[in-house]
């Protein structure tokens, strides 16, 4: 009977020995502050290994996971060195870690590529603490929970994943996202110093992107979602961007600099004293921009676009003491352009468009209004330097002045004068006075220079 047994006993170790081949090893960091990937003894376990974990230099044919964590003994944080590539299944980060090269030649960490849909268990590196990485290769995806630093140039051959809550910082160096891989960003994105993060065909943010002293980033079709926030100094670029949340040019210039189109849903904005360029790319000239959503230009910065600018029915361009360029200007029926500034194109307002300025403006181009469209100007002088035609449509100023420095035709044009608020309509130079300056002002200004 014994001996009946013993086939079946071999089997058994023959499929076990089998499995034992083909064993997944969850592979643990037990070194000291600093040391090295390749000495097999900074691992727990580290019996199948021969220069740390990689699947194609351990016994067996075992694959490997591996955590490296912060030891429990009163140690800052944990530096590991790599001299060569290495492949591993999947690498998770706990605690403060540096991952860098010790060498004097470039290294990589080899990740095997994933391949889509995301699957966040397997082939990946994983940042569950404070990782800092240096002049490392990285195959597979990349997905940063915590805190992620880069100060050195990086490729990743996979997805890069920023979930929410999570921090990634990019200083003074370039994060390559090359062959196919994707930025997906729902935490927080800083980029310092000329420092980016690019090479992507496709960028979508949905939490917040922080660009400081030049910093950038870059897709092929860039995607700004409803919730997300892009603000700073710096260059976005690319061949599309579709915004539907916020991009605000902050403590310096900020550029756009996409070569096929931008649309916007959301808001296009500049703090005070900034300045957010649309620019054409390299090549044909960048398509018309249609304001979808919101245009707010504020005091002491511009909003300058390297093409047309179309305000669609139901969008709204601020004016609230900036200034406001593009090659051409057209104001659509049910569009909103109001406030005060400066505005640097020839403006078209279409048929029922109107325009409203409400305090002292300066258009240097022309003006046309056309059949139905309206031009309200309230308690300020609008200066336009240019050529103002009006045919068949109204000028309409409460309180304020029209000055049409350029010349005025009048093809049956319906002006309308009526007292504001704060001014009195005989008080044509609004110096709060009514006298004879007053009338030679007004001569001057509309009889002789306007051919009225």
């Amino acid at each position: 009977m014994f001996r009946k047994e013993l086939p079946l006993i071999a089997i058994v170790c023959a499929i076990w020995t089998y499995n034992l081949q083909a064993e997944q090893i969850h592979s643990a960091w037990v070194g000291g502050p600093s040391s090295w990937w390749e000495d097999k003894y900074n691992w727990d376990p580290f019996e199948f290994m021969s220069d740390g974990p990689d699947n194609f230099l351990g016994e067996l044919g075992h694959s490997y996971v591996v955590t490296i964590n912060k030891p429990p003994q009163s140690i800052d944080e944990v530096t590991v060195g790599l001299s060569y590539s290495h492949t591993i299944d999947r690498l998770d980060c706990y605690g403060k870690v540096n991952l860098e090269n010790w060498s004097d030649h470039y290294v990589c960490l080899s990740i095997p590529e994933s391949n889509p849909p995301y699957q966040p268990d397997v082939n990946c590196l994983a940042n569950h603490g404070d990782l800092s990485v240096g002049q490392i290769d990285i195959r597979g995806d990349v997905i940063n929970l915590a805190k992620l630093g880069f100060g050195e140039h990086i490729n990743i051959f996979g997805n890069l994943y920023n979930e929410a809550g999570a921090t990634i910082t990019v200083d003074m160096t370039d994060i390559d996202v090359e062959e196919g891989g994707e930025v997906y960003n729902d935490g927080l994105i800083q980029i310092y110093t000329v420092g980016g993060i690019g090479e992507t065909p496709y960028f979508h943010n949905n939490g917040e992107i922080q660009l400081f002293i030049g910093g950038g980033c870059n897709g092929a079709i860039f995607d700004n979602d409803g919730a997300a926030v892009i603000r700073g100094s710096g260059v976005v670029s690319g061949h599309q961007l579709q915004n539907r949340g916020m991009i605000c040019a902050s403590m310096g210039p900020l550029l756009l600099y996409f070569e096929g189109s931008l649309t916007n849903t959301g808001t296009l904005k500049n703090d005070v004293g900034a300045t957010l360029h649309i620019a054409d790319g390299i090549g044909a000239p960048m398509a018309d921009v249609n304001n979808q959503g919101t245009i707010e230009v504020n005091a002491g910065g511009s909003i300058t676009f390297d093409c047309n600018l179309v305000n669609d029915p139901n969008a709204l361009i601020n004016l609230l003491g900036g200034t406001l360029a593009a090659e051409k200007l057209t104001q659509k029926p049910g569009a909103t352009l109001q406030g005060f500034g400066g505005i640097t194109t020839d403006v078209l307002i279409s048929p029922n468009g109107i325009i409203k300025f409400t305090g002292p403006t300066n258009v240097v181009g022309d003006v046309n209004i056309s059949e139905g469209a309206t031009l309200e100007v309230s308690d300020g002088t609008t200066l336009v330097t240019g050529h103002c035609t009006c045919t068949e449509g109204t000028i309409h100023m409460i309180g304020g002045r029209i000055i049409p420095q350029g010349g005025f035709t009048n093809n049956n044009c319906n002006v309308i004068w009526e007292p504001g608020l704060y001014t009195n309509i005989a008080d044509f130079n609004l110096d709060g006075k009514v006298n004879l300056k007053d009338f030679t002002y007004f001569a001057d200004t509309w009889l002789r220079q306007a051919g009225l």
